[in-house]
C-alpha cells in the first residue's frame, strides 16, 4: 500500500510541477500572443502558430528537467513531444476557430480558454513520452 501511495503521490506531483511550467509558459506566450497580434497587428491565427511554435520547446525542455528529471536531452523525444502538441495545437485552433466564429469570444480570449480543454490529456501524452515509453 505505502509504495502504491507514493507511486501516486510523485505522479501528482508531477503534475503540480507540470501545470506550475505550463501556466508560466501559458502566460509569457499570451503576452507574446497579445504583442503579436495587437501591437504588430499580425492574423491571430499565424500569431498563435508562431507562440506555439515558441511555447512547445519551452515546455519540452522545462519539462524534461524540472517535471520528469531527465538527465539529458533526446531529439527522438523531443520529436515524440512536438507531435504531442502538435495535438494539442490542432486541438487548441480548433476550440480557438469555434469560439471566435460560432461563440462570437473574443480574439483575445479565445487562445485563454481553450488550453483549459487540452491540459490534462497532454500531460499523460508528455509524461509517456518523456518518462515513460520511451528510452533514448
Amino acid at each position: 500500500m505505502t509504495f502504491k501511495f507514493k507511486s501516486l503521490k510523485n505522479k501528482i506531483i508531477e503534475y503540480i510541477k507540470f501545470n506550475v511550467i505550463g501556466i508560466s509558459n501559458f502566460f509569457i506566450s499570451q503576452l507574446i500572443y497579445l504583442y503579436l497580434f495587437l501591437h504588430l497587428k499580425i492574423y491571430y491565427i499565424l500569431a498563435y502558430t508562431l507562440v506555439s511554435i515558441f511555447s512547445v520547446c519551452a515546455s519540452y525542455f522545462l519539462n524534461s528537467k524540472f517535471t520528469f528529471k531527465e538527465k539529458k536531452y533526446c531529439p527522438k523525444k523531443f520529436s515524440l513531444s512536438a507531435l504531442v502538441y502538435i495535438i494539442e495545437y490542432i486541438l487548441n485552433m480548433g476550440i480557438i476557430i469555434l469560439l471566435v466564429n460560432v461563440f462570437d469570444v473574443s480574439k483575445v480570449l479565445a487562445p485563454i480558454i481553450s488550453p483549459l480543454i487540452s491540459t490534462p490529456p497532454v500531460f499523460f501524452m508528455m509524461r509517456a513520452v518523456i518518462k515513460d515509453s520511451v528510452h533514448s
